[in-house]
C-alpha cells in the first residue's frame, strides 16, 4: 500500500467517524427526514469511494472488490442511521450496497491511466459531501445566522486539501504492464 493511499483510506475513515459521531451526538436535535438524508448519503458516497478503490486494488477478482465495498458502504450507512431510526438504517444500509456495488463495478472497468485520476476526484467529491453533511448537522441545531463563517472556513479548508493532497503522488502506481501495447 502506497502511502498516498494510505493517506485516502485514513481521510476516508476519519471523516465517516466524524459525520457517525456528530450523529449520534445529535440524535435528539436531528429530525427523522435529516437522519435518513445523512444515513442514506454517507452510506452511498463512502460504499461507491472505497468499492472504487477496492475494485481498482482488486482489479482481477470482482467478487471480492465487490463484497469490500459493500460492506464498507453498509457499515458507514447503518452506523450513521442507528441513532435516528430504523428507517434512516434502512436507507443507509440499501445506499450502501448500491454505491458498493457501483465503485467495484466502476474500479473495475476504468483503463489504467485513468485509475489515479479517477480516485482522486471522487476523493473530492466525497469530502464535499461530507461537509454538506456537517452543514447539515450544524442547521439542525444552530442559528441560521453563525453560518457564514463556517461556510467560507470549510471552502478554505477544502482549496487547501485539493491543493496538498493533489501534492502526494500518484494513489495507485502504474506500472507499464498496464498499458495497452498493439501487436506488431
Amino acid at each position: 500500500m502506497t502511502f498516498p493511499l494510505f493517506i485516502t483510506l485514513f481521510i476516508i475513515f476519519i471523516l465517516t467517524a466524524t459525520v457517525v459521531i456528530l450523529t449520534i451526538y445529535q440524535r435528539n436535535k436531528i429530525p427523522a427526514m435529516t437522519g435518513m438524508m445523512i444515513a442514506m448519503s454517507l452510506g452511498m458516497i463512502v460504499g461507491l469511494t472505497v468499492g472504487l478503490i477496492f475494485g481498482i486494488l482488486l482489479s482481477d477478482n470482482l467478487y471480492d472488490s465487490t463484497i469490500l465495498g459493500i460492506i464498507t458502504g453498509v457499515a458507514a450507512g447503518f452506523l450513521a442511521g442507528l441513532p435516528i431510526s430504523l428507517l434512516a438504517v434502512l436507507d443507509g444500509t440499501l445506499s450502501g450496497i448500491m454505491g458498493g456495488m457501483m465503485g467495484a463495478m466502476l474500479g473495475q472497468m476504468i483503463a489504467s491511466e485513468f485509475q489515479d485520476s479517477l480516485i482522486k476526484m471522487m476523493v473530492m467529491v466525497f469530502i464535499s459531501v461530507i461537509l454538506i453533511l456537517f452543514q447539515l448537522i450544524r442547521q439542525e441545531f444552530l442559528n441560521k445566522n453563525k453560518n457564514q463563517p463556517f461556510i467560507v472556513l470549510c471552502l478554505f479548508a477544502f482549496v487547501l486539501f485539493i491543493i496538498v493532497y493533489n501534492q502526494l503522488g500518484p494513489i495507485i502506481p502504474i506500472s507499464d504492464e498496464h498499458f495497452y501495447r498493439p501487436l506488431n
